[in-house]
């Protein structure tokens, strides 16, 4: 891959688990959170944010353009026709099944349209498009949830009236923090992490078992990743037949080290070809960063902010070509 770093988002100290996706030639980013005074093991508050930027082609900066409908972080982004849809998501208190689309109008400002809800709350889903129907899997209905849905919808785009239709269970666990893409018939589910009981309350285990759906089909289990990957760049950039994991958590200081003192996450590309089911490692990004959405845009994919390490953040932007 290529990389080009793109402007600084304008909101420092950067967000995690922001939404971004494009409308045409303009890329939105909007919400996320982060600890803005200190750490959280310094007694530092996560806020929620609802801010909504844009940035168009060959910009240097960008520019504030409206405000969520309330503070959120954690949903999915999906890049459609009509801008971008973002699905579920939490603030502090709940996680939402509200669902909704952000266009950018004539004069520059976002207007937000209405779309159906999910069936039930979902925060750290995994969601991507495939062909006309939209499919999200995974994710927590609560906060303090103990265990991580097994449930994928999708929604058609052509029959929105018909809402979300639950699929089929995947033969692996639930999961949070998973990894997905789509291609124009099928659904890809790639790690994760999932949630069991454990000595000190609810614990999590990182996961390296994949998943892919077929429209009209079952589930299938493909190729396992060669190592955990959680919470990677997501939905997955996708060119031809080969999908690419950018950075992401393999869990190896899950429990193991202070938070203070965590090496940053990793930026190590995982590349999986769909036609022969199978992994490569291929090479490393320029940053390390986990909860980042990313964005088809402009050529390229889109990477906005994200976690360089727990609580810390970055207002980076890059953008990756093939």
């Amino acid at each position: 891959m290529r990389w080009t770093q793109l402007p600084d988002t304008p909101n420092a100290p950067g967000v995690g688990g922001a939404f971004a996706g494009a409308h045409g030639e303009i890329l939105i980013a909007a919400g996320g959170s982060n600890f803005p005074d200190k750490p959280f093991w310094e007694g530092g508050a996560k806020a929620w944010h609802d801010a909504v930027w844009t940035l168009k082609p060959k910009a240097r900066k960008w520019k504030e353009a409206g405000k969520l409908p309330r503070p959120l972080a954690y949903g999915v982004s999906v890049g459609i026709r009509q801008g971008l849809l973002c699905i579920g998501g939490a603030d502090a208190l709940r996680h939402y099944a509200d669902c909704f689309i952000l266009s950018v109008a004539e004069d520059g400002s976002v207007r937000t349209d209405s779309f159906p809800e999910l069936p039930r709350p979902l925060a750290y889903a995994a969601g991507a498009l495939v062909g006309s129907k939209v499919i999200v899997a995974g994710g927590t209905e609560r906060p303090d949830a103990t265990a991580a849905s097994s449930a994928a919808y999708a929604i058609d785009l052509a029959n929105l009236n018909a809402g979300w239709k639950e699929l089929p269970l995947w033969g692996g666990s639930g999961r949070l923090l998973a990894q997905a893409a789509g291609t124009k018939d099928t659904f890809f589910l790639f790690g994760g992490v999932a949630l069991k009981p454990g000595a000190k309350g609810t614990e999590r285990e990182h996961l390296a078992d994949c998943h892919a759906f077929r429209l009209g089909k079952e589930w299938r289990r493909i190729a396992d990743l060669p190592r955990p990957v959680a919470a990677a760049a997501t939905p997955c950039p996708v060119v031809g037949p080969i999908v690419a994991l950018i950075g992401g958590d393999d869990g190896s200081a899950n429990g193991k080290q202070e938070p203070a003192s965590h090496p940053g996450f990793g930026k190590g590309i995982l590349t999986y070809d769909t036609q022969f089911d199978a992994w490569a490692e291929s090479g490393e990004a320029p940053i390390g960063r986990v909860t980042l959405p990313c964005a088809r845009w402009n050529g390229g994919f889109a990477l906005v902010n994200g976690e360089t390490s727990p609580a810390r953040r970055s207002t980076e932007v890059w953008q990756a070509f093939a």
